[in-house]
């Protein structure tokens, strides 16, 4: 059965299926290298660039600390040294190598809900501590030449341990929070995404923790699907399409099937996890 799913063509309801779960390769998914697989020239992801970051830490699965989720590469950050170190991170803002643009994503202003969606890692045995803030920021930019800071927004991760697995991370900006901000045009063209983490040296304590980031995504406008098992159109109804779906997307060795750990294996652990999450329905 596994190998004739395999054989299987994808189909038009795992395309709308990856359009709305939001997938780190999926089309509607605004970033650049969102699992950060592409190599760039400055010996980081390809639409990533280093602030106390390095080479070093863009991990690969072959690597002793190589956790990943899906492929062979993420990103991690570890704990800061020094007060020389104290906001460590990655951002998209930067040009193109050509000039014309810079990396971050386009956003229209009040043009629907933002959304980051990610999974980040903290290995067993260690905990994220004293640090003012570990997450992900997004700075929505007005038009180049100006480049100017509109607003911006920082969502810190829920769990400062993750006992060595990975947990998915979920957050939204509305167009309500943007209207909240003011009416101060030029408006916001663009947004800048900074997975980071800031420490305090005035603290007195020294930082804790490696996070590690994988499958990153951005997507402005609605989300489709109201859990993992809802991965065909019609939305937010559990039908026999979602089941076609996840067959296909499993037996493709599909990221939007790898529900369980291990991560990148596609095994009954994922089964039982998409008739969970079948089983519990929709709200």
């Amino acid at each position: 059965m596994r190998t004739r799913a395999r054989s299987i063509a994808l189909t038009g309801a795992v395309l709308g299926a990856l359009a709305g779960q939001c997938l780190a390769n999926d089309d509607t998914n605004l970033i650049t290298n969102p699992g950060f697989e592409e190599a760039g020239l400055s010996g980081l992801p390809l639409g990533w660039q280093g602030v106390n970051v390095d080479s070093g830490d863009w991990v690969d699965s072959s690597d002793p600390d190589g956790f990943v989720r899906t492929g062979s590469k993420s990103i991690k950050i570890g704990p800061a040294s020094g007060a020389g170190e104290a906001f460590q991170g990655l951002t998209t803002n930067f040009f193109l190598p050509d000039g014309s643009d810079l990396y971050d994503p386009d956003y229209e202003y009040l043009g629907g809900d933002v959304h980051i969606i990610g999974y980040y890692l903290v290995p067993e045995g260690e905990a994220l501590a004293n640090d003012a803030i570990v997450g992900i920021k997004l700075e929505f930019r007005r038009e180049p030449p100006n480049f100017s800071i509109y607003t911006s927004v920082e969502f810190a991760v829920p769990q400062s341990a993750t006992a060595g697995e990975w947990v998915r991370f979920e957050e939204t900006f509305t167009d309500e929070q943007m209207l909240a901000v003011g009416d101060f045009p030029p408006y916001a063209t663009s947004v800048s995404i900074l997975p980071f983490r800031f420490w305090d040296p005035a603290s007195g304590m020294d930082a804790e923790g490696t996070i590690y980031w994988d499958d990153l995504c951005l997507i402005q406008g609605e989300l489709g699907g109201c859990n993992e098992a809802d991965l065909a159109e019609p939305f937010n109804v559990l039908d026999f399409s979602d089941v076609l779906a996840f067959l296909t997307a499993f037996g493709g060795e599909d990221a939007s099937a790898d529900l369980a750990a291990p991560f990148g294996v596609w095994d009954f652990s994922d089964v039982l996890s998409f008739l969970s999450a079948f089983g519990a329905g929709c709200p």
